[in-house]
């Protein structure tokens, strides 16, 4: 088989093969289908409190890419930790952020109109703006993905400006530097009993 033949093999398997994929979907749609399943979830009255959390936790769960945000909160403190401790700290912060973020959704989120901004992507990380619109008030929230396993996870949520991630980041490291990493993993358990 000559160069050519091969050359023109492979540009057609590449053809077929990227033909028969999925198209990735952009991060704005990823996005609209979270908001659009969650109010719909917060706008079915035949479930109760209960059953809508756990739905929305459910969506969240799949949602967001905790074992790098778990990494990502402690920064540096992350790598000193042994493979036992970062494991149990990503259990710990992902059931807490998921837990967190579903009692706000729920608090918040109802009946409000979303209005989508502008959409940024650079290298395989994406920003897309959207405003919360309430009757006297605008809200302004900015989601933070990246592409991971074919397809995106969120990483940050801003709201008005400030960062979920950063939030905790700043919190964690006050913690680890007044006390210990132990104090903490407990002082999250503790939180994530409270909110359960």
């Amino acid at each position: 088989m000559t160069m050519t033949k091969i050359r023109n093999t492979c540009v057609v398997v590449w053809l077929v093969l990227g033909l028969a994929a999925p198209a990735l979907a952009s991060p704005t749609s990823f996005v609209k289908n979270i908001l659009d399943e969650v109010m719909a979830i917060q706008n079915n009255p035949s479930k109760g409190e209960s059953a809508r959390a756990q739905a929305i936790g459910r969506i969240i769960q799949r949602s967001f890419d905790f074992p790098y945000m778990a990494q990502e909160s402690l920064g540096a403190a992350y790598n000193s930790l042994s493979s036992g401790q970062r494991q149990e700290f990503t259990e710990v912060f992902s059931s807490l952020f998921q837990t967190s973020y579903t009692n706000m959704v729920l608090r918040f989120l109802k009946r409000e109109t979303v209005e989508y901004g502008q959409e940024t992507q650079r290298g395989g990380q994406a920003e897309v703006k959207t405003k919360l619109v309430r009757t006297n008030d605008t809200i302004a929230v900015d989601y933070l993905l990246h592409q991971k396993g074919g397809g995106w996870l969120l990483y940050d949520v801003k709201v008005d400006g400030v960062s979920l991630l950063d939030k905790y980041k700043a919190g964690f490291a006050r913690e680890i530097k007044a006390h210990s990493f132990q104090s903490l993993i407990q002082k999250m358990k503790t939180q994530l009993k409270s909110v359960q």
